[in-house]
């Protein structure tokens, strides 16, 4: 009689035994034995097999969440025949590559979704609040939109990363550094493998070099950040009995040793950018040592490790650190006030220097990084240290009326993150009729900083377009100002008009601002640069720089030939001057690389461009020219040097106010027409990437601002840190949806 159907059928396992397996016959599967091995009465075993490895951690939710972005943007912009539209249908339709090299496609998008869009309310609220988006009172729900963007990203070893806001949808032109969906930049140099360096950590260097590191250090990096109590510091060199932290040392020498020449700071003589290595490597596992029993010294030496690694290009290791270092200052009680207790003098101002180096650098490092600080100015009440140092008699200017500058200035650079880049900070400006208030209490602040700067802190930077040359101070000076002209552009460059907007956001000229500030910044690195200076800067200073090299990038693409003809030549200055500077920080390398990349996708041709080239007073008086010409020997007109003159008068008086009031309103004094950079006098002051309009109508709506639309900026989506991750998702956007864009220009031509 026939059996079952369902029972005559062989049932397939999984999993065989060993003996099967090896004879190549059918297992049964059966545990503990298979029926094979009972009958053969052999022994029979199962291999343990391995779990198929999974999707790396945090991918999926990625998924979700660049699906969920992409289906909010889509609901806004999939009725308006907005060219975007197909570049976020490619977007979503485009198979995912995972970390490992897996590709993962998604599921097909129904069809219902694209030709009927029956989305879900939330969706259509989106929609409504993209069409009324100059509505103050419908404002939130984009800016949310603005919020969910791109805030994270799968990093390289499929960890998810958060890196604020970062990416919008400009079409821009493609790039050959495209691979594998991310944009590949070399350095320039060999990066040495983190952790890869045997080392004994209690080895120390000879004495001589050990003098020679720690003469760098207090020459070049202490009258910055004066972080040691150094009387106490050289003291103690000599005190075998209580000698300086091993660990200590290490992070000094490590840093010192990137502008070091001598060949025994490197791990490999012939590879300049492993200075420092063998140094930071012993620091590394002798930080292991003070963890349980950390102390003073040990918050020193984090900031140390985290400047170092900062610079050599490993900035997640330095966001680490620093943050190590804030939370053990906050444990030490490096926050409050020790001025009433039981600790030498000595002491207490070992205390104010290090926790206000924690302070400065928070800052700085939040800016460079994109994210929020971590010292709350609402939680601590520690004095500023005392500026009168016997390590500065006779010295000009004296370190810490330096130092104190440079904190007051990264007090006001925090108001400036928490106001306009920080989440709650970009929600209320989004519900405001204009910004001009929160631009005005910041504007003010600055300008009181620089009304207040003592005399021997004062600097003119000379104006390198016009051939001036003059000696610049010394180097943390310099950086001071940097950082100046740098929180300048972080508080204009939000408010600089999009090409899509046709009334300015605010009365103030943030366009001509930032580009003034930029150049200021590129003046003073020429000026280092030709004292042969530049190597010797903190590696801060690169971010100062590339923050002016994306003003001088938005600027070449200006409908005014000479006004881009002069951001190309700014733009091959500060890469050279970038170049220079990879000498000591290997990180230049890359940023230099993506200032190339951002103006090869914006069709910015910078070959050919003489990066010599300057507009001389003697020649400015000679030759006539119609304003036109944009070539590198075009005529200058008369009035040239003192357009240049007035220019530097009105911006230096803008921010050195008498009394620290205010300064003009622009509608009220309006600044001559002319360019901050160009030389040529215009109609009226054109603002770069904005140029649509008569230059008429241009000055009418800066008078009479409209209601505030963060969409519509010119910067809107650009990243507004230094992270090298956030760019490389930035740019790889900007190749997908500019790809989409050409495609379509493509077929509109064939048609």
């Amino acid at each position: 009689m026939p059996d079952d159907p369902s029972g005559s059928k062989r049932q397939r396992v999984s999993k065989a035994c060993e003996q099967c397996r090896r004879k190549k016959v059918k297992c049964d599967g059966a545990l503990p034995l298979c029926g094979n091995c009972v009958a053969l009465q052999i022994q029979c075993t199962y291999k343990e097999s391995t779990r198929k490895r999974g999707p790396p951690k945090g991918y999926i939710e990625a998924i979700e969440g660049r699906l969920h972005r992409l289906e909010a943007l889509l609901g806004s912009i999939v009725q308006e025949g907005d060219p975007r539209f197909q570049a976020v249908m490619n977007e979503l339709n485009a198979p995912l590559e995972t970390a490992y090299g897996e590709l993962v496609r998604p599921r097909p998008m129904q069809r219902a979704m694209i030709a009927g869009f029956e989305e879900p309310a939330d969706m259509r609220n989106v929609e409504e609040m993209h069409r009324h988006h100059n509505d103050p009172g419908k404002m939130a729900t984009v800016d949310s939109v603005n919020d969910n963007m791109c805030n994270v990203s799968i990093d390289e070893s499929g960890q998810l990363r958060y890196y604020g806001r970062s990416s919008g949808f400009y079409m821009l032109q493609g790039s050959k550094n495209f691979h594998n969906g991310s944009f590949q930049f070399s350095s320039g140099g060999q990066e040495a493998a983190a952790g890869g360096i045997r080392v004994d950590p209690f080895e120390m260097p000879p004495e001589d070099l050990s003098n020679h590191l720690l003469d760098l250090y207090f020459k070049y990096f202490y009258p910055l950040i004066p972080l040691l109590h150094k009387k106490k510091f050289m003291r103690s060199l000599n005190d075998k009995s209580n000698p300086p932290s091993p660990l200590l040392l290490n992070a000094i020498y490590a840093v010192a040793s990137r502008v070091s020449s001598d060949s025994r700071v490197r791990t490999d003589p012939d590879q300049p950018d492993t200075a420092g290595e063998v140094f930071f490597e012993r620091a590394r596992l002798l930080l292991d040592l003070e963890f349980n029993n950390f102390r003073i010294s040990t918050v020193q030496s984090l900031l140390l490790m985290s400047s170092h690694q900062n610079g050599a290009l490993r900035p997640t290791r330095g966001w680490i650190y620093s943050g190590m270092a804030f939370r053990m200052a906050q444990n030490l009680g490096l926050h409050r006030n020790c001025d009433t207790w039981n600790l030498s003098e000595e002491e207490k101002q070992e205390r104010k220097r290090t926790f206000f180096c924690c302070f400065v650098i928070d800052r700085l490092t939040c800016a460079m990084h994109g994210r929020s600080p971590m010292i709350d100015e609402r939680d601590y009440d520690t004095p500023y240290p005392t500026e009168n140092d016997e390590d500065d008699i006779g010295r000009t200017p004296r370190i810490m009326e330096n130092f104190t500058q440079l904190i007051r200035l990264c007090e006001i650079l925090g108001d400036i993150l928490r106001d306009l880049y920080m989440v709650k900070g970009r929600k209320q400006l989004s519900v405001m009729a204009t910004p001009d208030s929160v631009i005005s209490t910041l504007d003010r602040a600055l300008n009181q900083w620089m009304a207040k700067l003592p005399p021997s802190l004062r600097y003119r930077p000379p104006n390198t377009r016009l051939a001036e040359t003059a000696p610049a101070p010394a180097l943390e000076t310099c950086q001071l100002h940097m950082l100046f002209y740098t929180t300048l552009i972080l508080l204009h460059r939000p408010f600089i008009p999009g090409s899509t907007q046709n009334i300015a956001p605010s009365v103030y000229p943030s366009a001509s601002i930032c580009t003034f500030a930029a150049n200021k910044i590129l003046d003073i690195a020429e000026s280092l640069l030709a004292e042969g200076r530049l190597t010797s800067v903190n590696n801060y200073t690169l971010y100062f720089m590339f923050t002016a090299g994306v003003i001088f990038i938005y600027n070449a693409q200006s409908t005014d030939s000479m006004f881009a003809f002069e951001a190309k030549i700014s733009i091959n200055k500060l890469m050279r001057a970038m170049d220079e500077m990879e000498k000591t920080w290997i990180t230049s390398a890359r940023h230099c690389n993506i200032l190339g990349e951002l103006a090869g996708l914006r069709e910015i041709n910078l070959s050919g461009i003489d990066d010599s080239y300057s507009r001389k007073a003697s020649e400015s008086k000679l030759q006539v020219a119609p304003a036109s010409i944009a070539v590198p020997n075009s005529p200058i007109m008369e009035s040239e040097q003192h357009i240049h003159e007035g220019m530097d008068e009105k911006y230096s008086n803008y921010y050195s106010a008498l009394d620290g009031q205010s300064p003009p309103r622009p509608v009220e004094s309006p600044p001559r027409s002319f360019n901050p950079q160009t030389t040529e006098p215009q109609q009226s002051q054109t603002i770069p990437l904005s140029a649509q309009q008569p230059p008429l109508q241009q000055q009418q709506d800066q008078q009479q601002p409209g209601a505030y639309d963060p969409l519509g900026t010119a910067f809107w989506g650009i990243p507004t840190s230094f992270d090298l991750e956030e760019w490389n998702i930035y740019l790889q956007q900007q190749q997908t949806s500019n790809n989409t864009a050409m495609n379509g220009q493509e077929k509109q031509q064939y048609w």
